[in-house]
């Protein structure tokens, strides 16, 4: 990575920059000590996190000459204090005191004068738990990338006394090809590629010009285009509010599989209801239906290089007053509809549609535009896969959650991403102090919202299944006595469906 150009999208998160909207992501971790943890044990991991090697691109900074474009280079003089702390919360120290801590680490910029992350280690969690904060410029990583990372450097054993911190792991990475005639034949076949790439990315913002001055009809939702709420307010000043929960992992799959459709739709109906339930709260119903921008991830298979490899598409979240299983389908139909509009493109055009609508929010929010014209989204929500493993260890300490939080795009200052291990997915909401001080609210009542929705979806399956298994062939003699018993069951049945 040493010396090399920093590419458009990665740069793009640099010259966007700013004090109240850092580009950097990150995420909390919370751990259970060994039962026969020595009183030494968080100094010494942190002593053995500072002895660790550090690896590309951990060990790179950007340089931006007088002329020519940016490029990374090789930190020779890193200075490992730096970016490795070691705190601890007021025993016995709650979640809310986490999180008061985390707000306001995520909340202050990295040092470009130094490769862009930081790791805090935070003793002194109730429950024999600690924490590790950590955040990295979203320059360096995208969401799967950096994911590969904080988890490749657990164990899946609860023995092991290996630490091989996440600047230490480096994914195994294919051979790659002797320089030669048959490399300069790829340079050309990759030139070839961003050159129809940009066009393909142009046409299709054209058709999107076109929807939006209604000359197009599609059920798609474009940009710029979504209700402005409290979402969608201005950041004025660098300081963060942020929540955690965590849904089964297991339950949010099965409603996905009752209803045909995806763990992220079953998620965004979820936001959607509890945001709309938040707005109602203060006062703030919503006419129409929010909106959320949901990052796809377009790496290919085996990718595990550290620059950014994502796009977007929006997706209407149900209209206000829906019931949560109607909701549901509303989400559904227009996710769908979303993914087909930008079926068949390719990746480069992906990443240069990204490019441009993140380069365009960035003018509008400089100029104030923002405020004229109607938001492109009220939401960001990113969903990052990670291991199937059940249980994963830091030298003996067992992982209990990873809680993602990552950054706040132009025009819109709420952030959801959720991380999966295991039977878990945890969320990470982060948001602007001023516009949005009580997220709590939001994420109780997203637990509240998937409690009604699993109610809907798996109670009427299994009163199907139930129903279906108790069947018996009708006879002639017993009819009279079979449709009583049926209309008292459906009598029963009634309410709880209603309820549901």
């Amino acid at each position: 990575m040493s010396n090399k150009m920093i590419p458009p999208l990665d740069l793009m998160f640099f010259l966007t920059e700013t004090a109240q909207s850092p580009k950097h992501v990150g995420a909390v971790q919370v751990f259970e000590l060994p039962a026969n943890a020595p009183d030494s044990y968080l100094v010494d991991l942190v002593s053995a996190f500072k002895q660790a090697p550090v690896a590309p691109p951990f060990n790179n900074r950007p340089h931006f000459p007088r002329f020519g474009m940016p490029q990374w280079r090789e930190d020779e003089d890193l200075e490992i204090d730096y970016h490795v702390r070691h705190s601890a919360l007021p025993k016995p120290g709650s979640t809310q005191q986490l999180m008061d801590v985390v707000q306001r680490l995520h909340a202050t910029l990295l040092d470009r004068r130094r490769p862009g992350w930081i790791c805090q280690v935070i003793e002194g969690l109730e429950g024999n738990r600690f924490a590790i904060y950590s955040k990295i410029h979203h320059a360096y990583i995208d969401g799967k990338s950096g994911t590969q990372r904080m988890y490749g450097s657990l164990s899946t054993s609860p023995t092991s006394k290996a630490v091989i911190p996440s600047w230490s792991f480096q994914p195994q990475r294919a051979s790659r090809e002797k320089p030669g005639s048959g490399a300069k034949a790829k340079a050309g076949d990759k030139l070839g590629r961003q050159v129809k790439g940009v066009i393909e990315a142009y046409e299709f913002l054209s058709r999107m010009g076109m929807q939006w001055l209604q000359l197009r009809d599609s059920k798609a939702q474009i940009p710029f285009n979504a209700t402005r709420t409290r979402m969608n307010r201005s950041i004025e000043w660098d300081t963060r509010s942020a929540a955690i929960c965590t849904l089964p992992l297991d339950k949010v799959k099965a409603v996905g599989k009752a209803r045909g459709c995806t763990v992220n739709e079953v998620v965004l109906a979820v936001i959607g209801a509890a945001l709309h339930d938040y707005l109602e709260e203060h006062r703030e119903n919503t006419r129409a239906p929010l909106v959320a921008l949901c990052p796809m991830s377009i790496r290919a298979e085996g990718d595990d290089s550290a620059k950014t490899q994502v796009s977007a598409v929006h997706v209407r979240l149900g209209e206000p007053n829906a019931a949560i299983g109607e909701r549901l389908d509303q989400v559904i139909e227009s996710s769908h509809a979303s993914k087909d509009e930008v079926q068949g493109l390719s990746n480069e055009a992906m990443i240069d549609y990204g490019v441009i609508i993140f380069g365009l929010w960035e003018l509008l929010s400089r100029t104030r535009l923002d405020q004229v014209i109607k938001p492109s989204y009220n939401v960001l929500v990113s969903n990052v896969p990670g291991p199937g493993e059940k249980d994963l260890y830091l030298n003996g300490s067992r992982m209990l959650a990873s809680y993602p939080i990552s950054t706040l795009l132009p025009g819109v200052n709420l952030n959801a991403t959720l991380l999966s291990h295991g039977n878990s997915l945890d969320f990470g909401l982060l948001g602007d102090m001023h516009a949005l001080p009580d997220l709590e609210i939001v994420v109780q009542q997203m637990v509240l919202r998937f409690e009604e929705l699993q109610r809907v979806v798996l109670g009427k399956t299994r009163a199907a299944a139930s129903r279906k298994k108790t069947a018996k062939p009708k006879r002639r003699s017993s009819t009279r006595a079979g449709s009583a018993a049926g209309k008292k069951a459906t009598a029963g049945a009634r309410p709880r469906r209603k309820a549901g």
